[in-house]
C-alpha cells in the first residue's frame, strides 16, 4: 500500500495536471495509474477520496466551463493551501489547511451552504461546509 494519505494522493494529481485542474474520474485515473495496488477494491477507496475532496477546505469545486462539456466539475487547490506539504514531500501535512472564510461563517449564523453550480461556469464555487477536524479519510486508509 503506498505511504500516501489521500488527500496527498488527490494534491499530487492536481499539481501534475497541465490546467492544475481534473475531474473526479481524471483523479481515479491518475491513482490507479501510479499505483498498481489501487486497482482493486476501487469503490472503497473512491469513496474516501470523494470525502476527501467536499470536506477539505483545500479543494475547490469548480463547475464547467460551456466551451468544456461533459459529466462532472472539476477540482483544483485553494489558491492558498500551496503550503501543505513541506517542500514537496507528500509524507507528511505540514499543517491542516483551513480556509479563513469557512473559519468566519461558523462563528457567524449560517455556515451550512454546500458547494454548488451557483458561480460562473469556471470559477471555484465558495468553499462549502467543512467536517471540522475529522482527519478520519486523510489517515485511516
Amino acid at each position: 500500500k503506498p505511504p500516501y494519505s489521500y488527500i496527498s494522493l488527490i494534491t499530487m494529481a492536481i499539481q501534475q495536471s497541465p490546467n492544475k485542474m481534473l475531474t473526479l474520474s481524471e483523479i481515479y485515473q491518475w491513482i490507479m495509474d501510479l499505483f498498481p495496488y489501487y486497482r482493486q477494491n476501487q469503490q472503497r477507496w473512491q469513496n474516501s477520496i470523494r470525502h476527501s475532496l467536499s470536506f477539505n477546505d483545500c479543494f475547490l469545486k469548480v463547475p464547467r466551463s460551456p466551451d468544456k462539456p461533459g459529466k462532472g466539475s472539476f477540482w483544483t487547490l485553494h489558491p492558498d493551501s500551496g503550503n501543505m506539504f513541506e517542500n514537496g514531500c507528500y509524507l507528511r501535512r505540514q499543517k491542516r489547511f483551513k480556509c479563513e472564510k469557512q473559519l468566519a461563517a461558523k462563528d457567524g449564523a449560517g455556515a451550512g451552504g454546500k458547494k454548488g453550480p451557483s458561480q460562473a461556469a469556471g470559477q471555484p464555487l465558495g468553499e462549502g461546509s467543512s467536517s471540522g477536524g475529522s482527519e478520519a479519510s486523510a489517515g485511516a486508509e
